[in-house]
């Protein structure tokens, strides 16, 4: 007691971090322990293994429209003067009408990219999602992130950022990095410009469906009482929405949207516009309208499975189970 008495005051001469400084640190954390497994890890791979096909791709689309290059030379030796007859009218419309050709094959790789990004997130969010806010709530930790200098928003916001970093390899990163593979070789340097709406609208898709998907995560998570309760969730509740919506659809469309999965596929169709890729390609490239015409009998371009989709209706039906996510788990970890 003497010594206590006697104590003077010290004042803290360490030093201060800011507030994102704590975010990060629980995200950094969090991206440990949720990255820990193996089998996520290779779901990653696999993720990541899109990049390649796509940059593979856009490098076989860029040697085709070269006028010197070695696979025009391989394809010479294979189907002789008439191969190369075509592929060089190939690539002569492709350099007359770029924003049709460059724009059109880097907007149809990337639609086709959104076909799997909700499997694999599917997936891979089941491997970690009990190591979100489950586990802290089944531990008894929020009670010790509660006790700190963090505020419920900024224990949310790093929560958030450990899912959306995971869920980015599916959908974000695939997309920049082929198009600056595809771009950095392609033979002109005009295809960075021609394919950027491509990019554009791969990122469109890309962050409303990492946005959404992870507090879709962090909802489920939070819900949980058990560890192993969550991952049961997820996956019952992702193939509960979608038989809801396919059954509800059948009263009204609309009511597809129900499921997040339909959502964002009906997002990429409004974003992507095939419909009009196909229509302005068949007006624009002779060589693609009667192909076109050949293969489809004559039937018009509205009458083919695709379509541009809706932007509004499925937007909405995601925003909302964003709102619902952050009332519900920021209920959930208020102390």
């Amino acid at each position: 007691m003497r010594h206590a008495w006697t104590a003077q005051y010290r004042r803290w001469e360490g030093e201060g971090v800011g507030v994102w400084r704590r975010r990060l640190s629980i995200s950094r954390y969090g991206l440990r322990l949720c990255l820990s497994g193996k089998i996520i890890k290779i779901f990653l791979v696999l993720a990541f293994a899109q990049t390649l096909l796509l940059g593979g791709v856009f490098f076989l689309f860029g040697q085709l429209v070269a006028p010197e290059s070695a696979l025009l030379g391989w394809l010479e030796s294979i189907g002789g003067e008439q191969m190369v007859r075509v592929i060089s009218g190939l690539s002569s419309w492709a350099l007359l009408y770029p924003e049709i050709c460059v724009d059109g094959v880097y907007r149809v790789m990337f639609y086709l990219l959104t076909f799997s990004g909700p499997f694999l997130s599917m997936i891979i969010v089941a491997l970690f999602v009990h190591r979100l806010i489950a586990n802290d709530l089944a531990s008894n930790a929020i009670v010790i992130y509660n006790s700190k200098a963090l505020t419920r928003w900024d224990y949310l916001i790093g929560k958030f950022l450990i899912v959306a970093t995971i869920l980015s390899v599916v959908w974000i990163l695939p997309v920049v990095v082929s198009w600056l593979l595809g771009n950095f070789l392609s033979p002109d340097w005009s295809f960075f410009y021609h394919s950027f709406p491509s990019l554009l609208r791969g990122l469109v898709i890309g962050g409303v469906a990492v946005v959404s998907l992870s507090c879709l995560a962090l909802l489920v998570s939070s819900l949980a009482k058990k560890t192993g309760a969550a991952v049961a969730y997820w996956i019952l509740g992702w193939f509960s929405f979608g038989v809801v919506a396919s059954v509800a659809s059948f009263a009204h469309p609309a009511l597809n949207y129900i499921s997040p999965t339909q959502s964002i596929y009906a997002l990429s169709a409004g974003v992507y516009r095939m419909l009009d890729l196909v229509t302005d390609a068949q007006d624009m490239l002779p060589f693609f309208g009667g192909f076109f015409n050949t293969m489809s009998d004559g039937n018009d371009p509205a009458d083919l499975p695709i379509g541009n989709g809706e932007i509004l209706l499925p937007l909405l039906s995601l925003a909302v189970y964003c709102v619902i996510s952050v009332v519900v788990v920021s209920r959930r970890v208020k102390a």
